[in-house]
């Protein structure tokens, strides 16, 4: 091989080499194009922009499951029975059990709460709402099993003047309390029907699941004066997905395989579902 055939056939092996590493680049922006932004609690780089009077920020959250690792209706429900002597949790799960038999079947959220708000017909509403102020002190004693990065976001949304806003399938009994502690603004959720006696009455006055999420949050944004495109949300359900759309910023939490999913389709930021050191989840 004489020098310039030496010269020209090392100048196409490097002319090979170089295509090679640019599609395997390529390769590699394609495969990491298709994965969800994942994220810790420290959110996105910089912190979040400080809304003003001319321009107000809503960061909306689902509860359960988002911001804390239960169904929280479930669990004031055993509280109640644990304090009305079942210390085995049998009563518990007596009824309970059909309610678990039904979800599995596939039906809607709302026909399963809607079983489950027959389990309270005729217990007098104030009674449950101060039931519920009492298992919240007691869960908080005990070690409230909020999930942290989510917490972590809402106090860094309340530093940065955002309105804060609940949005959940759940009841006012229990996020009242837990909104208040967390300095939340504003919830909105499923009411249950009272009667004039004012004891519940076993039906859903309103219902807080899926589209009505997102009618829920046009009331807010009206209310605030906020543009959709500067807000935030943050749901872990294909329940959400309605909440999340709504909004510029929006942020799946945990590992729902939907969620996530849709979350690498839409370029949508990922925070893990991560507990507060020593507490776990509580199962329904």
């Amino acid at each position: 091989m004489t020098s310039r055939e030496y010269h020209e056939h090392h100048e196409h092996y490097e002319h090979q080499e170089q295509e090679q590493e640019q599609e395997r680049y390529e390769r590699r922006e394609r495969r990491l194009s298709q994965r969800p932004h994942r994220a810790d609690e420290s959110g996105p780089d910089g912190p979040f922009p400080t809304a003003t009077d001319e321009r107000p920020v809503i960061a909306f959250f689902d509860a359960d499951e988002t911001l804390i690792a239960m169904k929280t209706p479930f669990s004031l429900l055993r509280y109640r029975l644990r304090q009305q002597g079942d210390v085995s949790g049998a009563e518990y799960e007596r009824r309970v059990e059909p309610l678990r038999r039904l979800a599995a079947l596939g039906v809607t959220p709302v026909e399963v709460v809607s079983r489950f708000y027959e389990l309270f017909e005729g217990v007098p509403w104030d009674e449950v709402r101060s039931d519920a102020r009492d298992w919240y002190a007691e869960l908080r004693a005990q070690g409230c099993p909020f999930v942290e990065p989510v917490v972590a976001r809402l106090r860094r949304h309340r530093e940065a003047r955002h309105h804060t806003v609940v949005v959940s399938g759940s009841w006012p009994a229990t996020l009242q309390p837990m909104a208040e502690d967390l300095g939340i603004d504003l919830v909105l959720c499923t009411e249950p029907g009272i009667d004039a006696r004012g004891r519940m009455d076993g039906t859903i006055r309103h219902a807080m699941f899926g589209p009505a999420k997102g009618d829920a949050m046009g009331e807010a944004l009206a209310k605030f004066g906020a543009d959709p495109a500067d807000c935030y949300a943050y749901g872990d359900d294909p329940g959400d997905l309605t909440m999340l759309r709504r909004v510029g910023r929006p942020t799946v939490v945990g590992e729902h395989p939907t969620m996530v999913r849709t979350a690498a389709e839409e370029g949508w930021e990922v925070l893990p579902a991560r507990l507060a050191p020593g507490t776990r989840r509580q199962p329904v």
